[in-house]
């Protein structure tokens, strides 16, 4: 067990080398719809290697005497041979690729002492990698898997040991010894209860002792106590340990925000502080009583979104609260919403997951406060949307915040990806000339897209529906932040009035720059998915103006400029792959708009109309699984592009 001191020592320590591979890793697969796939391969180096091996001394032996040749070390194995402090690590690539699969036979293993046994393998593997090449997304894989052991294993040495690592860790990544103090601090009030005077927790003390130094003083100290009671209670009433992912916890204190929009700079800012907030102008909203028409609540174990649903504009504001484990209280956000009455809203809705439950209660004044209870302090988005006007209210174990990380080669970390195949259910979306719809073909395109991406790519794949079914488009993103997922691609079919238009084209998320007004006309059409009532359409152009607006204001580490970038290698890669078959295929370039699937995602976000279903030529094409075929491999070539730093 590496010491503590030793481990503080190297958050002042720089990257270090990486030596040559010697052994390929396995490649692995995970598409996850209905049930989890996955399958692994021996490289085809491994496989030379085992042959030049045993393969020579067998041809020299009779059948009689010879004898079966010792088989390849397991996943395992190899994993354990590379935390060896001597051992010469490959490539971060490999590395990730075998952490992964120790990470995937942890999950087939589910909550039990084996896999709590393989989670925290893999999280020292991926910590090591952290160590030597500074990648923060080992870190926070790390942090995940000693959280995965640790819950895994509750009550025995080694969930002890997994929350210790875990703590220790997420000092090293937000390099800061006050956050090394206060995970240890958790994690040792967590283990009085769960493994008290075992060896591990004797440890987390005489750690506490070390970095006393950076014990908290006065108000700070006594927010951290209750905490730690908070901590204590629910690790005695059985909840998962430890309850929160982040390295570096957001601000529990309440927040008031201005009434006008931040500007980018601001909200940034307000997203590394844990917080950022988008309110409508106060001239946009009206001044008349509105009513909460319903509530839309999301929970999953790594974020949440609660939709508020509302009859007209109006102002909000937003705070937090600590956790109060004297008063029995969570966690919370909530959301003061003026001149606002929830009659006939349920008062109490229970969640599931980060979010536990949504409340409701009645201020003086006339105005509606919407409480979100949460498992732990978490990361927090509020923002809003017009036309039918709701506040949307996102929480997550992941920081907004997050660079367009790439390794030495150019290469990116694409580990999760989200497919959305459009509308479904009640919502054909578009039929074409011989009744066609657009939502089944879309299915279709994203199933063939993610067998493709998860097989051959090795990324974990989700769609957002798996068959007819409707989702609500502020659903669908939910998903994906929960998912944490690295690229968002939601398919659809264009359509036009004349029906004359045809060939693919890939939006991205900002402003209408479309001096025809094709690009605002599909967004209106793609946005209207939701029922609306007659009357309710609003101006096209205004409303896109104003999504463009809520759309810079949530726009941290650049996602608008690399949402575009993935859109044009989208494109590219569409007409790449239907050029060949199909020559006359035109090109409808890459355009932006205000898309409401799109707004919110906290990844880079594309919307991918794949061909236009109300043209006869693109309607035929488009019935064919040869066509499909080759829409769902564009799919899958600009997510390896992307992945491969192109």
């Amino acid at each position: 067990m590496e010491s503590d001191t030793g481990i503080l020592r190297k958050m002042c320590s720089g990257p270090a080398t990486r030596g040559i591979a010697a052994v390929a890793a396995p490649s692995f697969a995970v598409h996850r719809r209905t049930a989890v796939q996955r399958c692994h391969r021996i490289s085809a180096l491994r496989a030379a290697a085992i042959l030049f091996a045993f393969g020579a001394p067998l041809l020299g032996c009779s059948a009689g005497a010879s004898s079966p040749p010792a088989p390849p070390p397991s996943d395992e194995q190899r994993a354990q041979a590379l935390l060896d402090p001597a051992a010469t690590l490959p490539p971060r690539a490999e590395v990730v690729a075998l952490a992964d699969a120790v990470a995937i036979a942890s999950s087939r293993a589910g909550r039990t002492e084996r896999g709590a046994t393989l989670a925290m393998l893999a999280g020292d593997l991926r910590a090591r990698s952290f160590r030597l090449d500074q990648a923060e997304a080992d870190a926070r894989e790390a942090l995940e898997l000693y959280a995965a052991s640790a819950s895994a294993a509750a009550g025995a040495l080694q969930g002890c040991e997994a929350d210790r690592r875990r703590a220790l860790l997420a000092g090293e990544l937000a390099r800061d010894a006050a956050i090394s103090y206060r995970e240890t601090y958790l994690a040792s009030r967590r283990q009085a209860v769960l493994a008290p005077r075992t060896p591990c927790h004797v440890a987390l003390e005489r750690a506490l002792a070390m970095a006393s130094a950076y014990r908290p003083r006065g108000g700070a100290l006594r927010a951290l106590e209750r905490e730690g009671d908070f901590a204590s209670e629910a690790a005695s009433r059985g909840a998962p340990s430890p309850s929160a992912f982040a390295a570096s916890p957001p601000p529990s204190g309440a927040v008031s925000p201005e009434s006008a929009p931040p500007s980018s700079a601001s909200a940034a800012q307000a997203a590394l502080e844990g917080q950022v907030v988008v309110t409508p102008r106060d001239a946009t909203a009206a001044k008349e009583p509105v009513k909460i028409v319903s509530l839309e609540p999301f929970g999953s174990e790594k974020g949440g979104r609660v939709v508020i649903h509302l009859s007209g504009p109006t102002t909000f504001q937003v705070g937090t609260l600590g956790a109060d484990a004297a008063a029995g209280k969570d966690a919370r956000v909530f959301v003061d919403i003026a001149r606002a009455s929830a009659k006939g809203v349920r008062r109490e809705t229970e969640v599931g997951g980060v979010v536990r439950r949504v409340r409701l209660g009645a201020q003086e004044g006339g105005g509606t406060r919407v409480v979100l209870d949460l498992a732990a302090s978490l990361y927090r988005r509020v923002f809003y949307l017009p036309d039918p006007f709701r506040i949307v209210v996102d929480v997550s174990t992941r920081p907004p915040v997050r660079k367009d990380e790439q390794d030495a080669s150019g290469k990116r970390e694409v580990r999760r990806v989200v497919l959305d195949p459009g509308h479904g259910g009640n919502d054909t979306g578009a039929v074409g000339p011989t009744g066609l719809k657009e939502k089944d073909v879309t299915l279709d395109i994203a199933h063939r897209a993610a067998t493709i991406v998860s097989r051959e790519l090795g990324v974990e794949t989700m769609l957002t529906r798996d068959d007819d079914t409707y989702v609500p488009l502020d659903l669908r993103t939910a998903r994906a932040n929960a998912f944490h997922a690295d690229l968002f691609v939601s398919v659809h079919c264009n359509a036009s009035e004349n029906g004359q238009a045809r060939g693919p084209m890939t939006f991205s998320l900002d402003r209408v720059r479309d001096p025809e007004g094709l690009a605002m006309r599909v967004a209106a059409r793609e946005n209207a998915s939701r029922p609306r009532k007659t009357g309710e359409e609003g101006d096209a152009r205004s409303i896109d103006e104003e999504m463009a607006l809520i759309a810079s204001n949530l726009d941290v580490g650049d996602l608008m400029a690399r949402s575009r970038h993935v859109a044009d290698l989208v494109q590219r890669s569409a007409l790449a792959s239907l050029g060949v078959r199909w020559p006359d295929t035109k090109d409808q370039g890459t355009k932006t708009a205000g898309f409401f699937v799109l707004v919110g995602a906290d990844m880079p976000a594309v919307l991918f109309e794949t061909s236009f279903i109300s043209n006869p030529d693109d309607e035929a094409r488009l019935a064919t699984a040869d066509y499909r075929q080759k829409l769902a491999d564009a799919v899958a070539n600009a997510i390896r592009a992307y992945r491969e730093g192109k």
